[in-house]
């Protein structure tokens, strides 16, 4: 996984229902999204890099290879 250093994607991960809500603002009892992202690909055995925003892949702020 790839993450941009200083950008942030607030929201909530609803587990019960495999729901992501995203927020422009951050609100009350929201997690940083990719921050939550880069910590599950870590509990996962992947390996999670950060990035400056001007070295992102396609100018993203995430991306990722996924493997089964």
């Amino acid at each position: 996984m790839f993450v941009s250093v200083c950008e942030q994607k607030w929201g909530k991960f609803d587990s019960e229902n495999t729901i992501v809500e995203l927020h422009t603002e951050r609100e009350p009892d929201d997690e940083d999204m990719l921050d939550f992202a880069a910590v599950h690909t870590l509990l996962n055995a992947g390996r999670v890099y950060t990035l400056e925003s001007e070295d992102m892949p396609n100018g993203s702020i995430v991306a990722a290879i996924f493997r089964y």
